[in-house]
């Protein structure tokens, strides 16, 4: 049996938690199956290759649109390349356990890693190749203390439902692992030489996804790699979306329809979603949400005063590549298509629209770092609630009202944020809106006010000199942490 040979990747960025946590179970001493799932474009591949690359590793990987059948045959085609034996690929199998049961023959002894790709396409999204692992693995596999089986796929949902949730494999030294897109800090040392404008910038339009990061680092500006791989005929950021849908979310139209909702708003209600979808009232739509929250492409959020189960729930898209393509790309998909953006790129995009934009992203971006903030203030060991602040009554009488973000600390401090993403410094304006939105919040008597603005430029002297907020934080400081 000759293995998969990975070269050594000298400039692999980041992941250092999951990296530690791998090489653990690795030199564990115990056969064990981990279980690994996150976004397309994500770096699952390319993490697990890099950390069992010293080991024996056997990668079979699912095919789009194969039935079970075609998946058969394509992983003892794949079985017949490592052995050095033609034939092999000639045998005919039925079920997944003639071909775990095959495999075993050859890991009885040595450090393997058996790496299953593409989870959700090998098993045609049927639960039958988890079931039949089990025996295989009570029988056979489990026997050689290093041996190691890695279940991984880009659909959350099945990972969650078919595998992690699965009794099956229930207790069976089975570790669990979402990868993540990369934090900040990540994006910076895999954008290096770039200043932190463009790695915000990059970080706010298609996230901290490793593939999407690496397509706009390709030209002299991280804009200028934007618009040539978004506006151009065939280019990467225009085929990316259908391809999102396909290997995560094939199942049910509702999916993308739902996405497609929200993306011409901030945020829905589920009442309105409801309306849109043209759905009953029922656990459908409970359903599509959630597995939109767990691939990570949607969240949810309610004022942080009240539970997760209040009527005010909003829903709004949380992943940036998504929010971006609705935004630019496909409101002029066809104009692309035809090419007429391929001599200037650039021109399909205005940049006062697209700073907007990057605004509405940043608030996203600072809420979901809450804990940044705390520790930017010095208030991280106090237990506190965070999240936005609306209300039935503003939202009846000023539609989209809402305090960007609060901490309701056990100090006895609200921290109320104000969050700007200008093209210049916060002015003197920004006081008179802030008032505004404090008129509105209901303020407890035994709490005190602390008042911050977080912004990416700075402010203007004149704003300096009120002295109004207590601390101002601007965007550099979230690459200290």
């Amino acid at each position: 049996m000759e293995p998969l040979h990975i070269d050594f990747k000298k400039n692999f960025i980041g992941r250092n938690l999951e990296l530690e946590s791998l090489r653990k179970i690795g030199d564990s001493g115990e056969a064990s199956i981990i279980v690994m799932y996150g976004r397309r474009r994500v770096g699952k591949t390319e993490l697990l290759e890099q950390v069992f690359r010293e080991r024996n590793l056997l990668k079979f990987e699912g095919i789009e649109g194969l039935n079970e059948k075609a998946q058969f045959s394509h992983v003892m085609n794949q079985l017949a390349k490592y052995l050095g034996d033609p034939l092999v690929s000639k045998v005919v199998i039925e079920t997944w356990s003639e071909f775990f049961q095959l495999l075993a023959k050859y890991l009885q002894e040595g450090k393997w890693t058996l790496y299953l790709e593409e989870l959700q396409w090998l098993a045609d999204y049927k639960s039958r190749l988890v079931s039949e692992l089990k025996y295989v693995w009570d029988n056979y596999f489990r026997h050689n203390p290093n041996l190691i089986i890695v279940l991984c796929g880009s659909a959350p949902s099945f990972m969650l439902e078919q595998v992690v949730h699965s009794k099956a494999l229930y207790n069976r030294s089975q570790y669990e692992m979402h990868l993540k897109e990369f934090t900040l800090q990540e994006t910076k040392a895999f954008l290096k030489k770039r200043s932190h404008k463009e790695i915000l910038d990059a970080y706010l339009t298609v996230g901290g996804i490793p593939e999407y990061l690496k397509w706009v680092n390709k030209d002299s500006s991280v804009f200028l790699g934007l618009c040539k791989n978004s506006f151009m005929a065939n280019s990467f950021f225009l085929r990316e979306y259908e391809k999102i849908f396909t290997s995560s979310l094939a199942k049910n139209s509702n999916y993308r329809k739902t996405i497609e909702i929200l993306s011409k708003e901030r945020f829905s209600t589920r009442k309105a979603l409801l309306k849109m979808l043209k759905m009953e009232s029922g656990g459908s739509l409970s359903s599509i949400l959630l597995d939109l929250e767990k691939s990570g492409f949607i969240m949810k959020y309610h004022p942080f005063n009240l539970s997760g189960n209040t009527i005010l729930v909003r829903y709004a898209i949380s992943d940036a590549y998504l929010y971006y393509y609705h935004k630019f790309i496909k409101p002029i998909q066809e104009n692309i298509e035809n090419g007429e953006y391929n001599e200037n790129p650039i021109a399909a995009i205005k940049v006062d629209n697209y700073s907007k934009w990057l605004g509405f992203a940043f608030e996203r971006f600072v809420r979901k770092n809450h804990m940044i903030i705390a520790k930017i203030l010095g208030f991280s060991g106090v237990q506190y609630k965070s999240g936005v602040y609306f209300s039935r009554s503003t939202d009846k009488d000023i539609p989209g009202y809402q305090i960007d973000l609060i901490f309701d600390r056990a100090d006895n401090i609200y921290t109320i944020c104000e969050i700007k993403y200008l093209q210049g410094k916060v002015s003197t304006k920004v006081i008179q809106e802030f008032e505004r939105k404090l008129s509105l919040f209901p303020r407890k008597s035994n709490k005190t006010i602390q008042k911050i603005l977080i912004c990416n430029e700075g402010v203007e002297p004149a704003l300096f000199n009120r002295h109004y907020f207590d601390q101002v934080i601007t965007a550099d400081e979230f690459f200290d942490f």
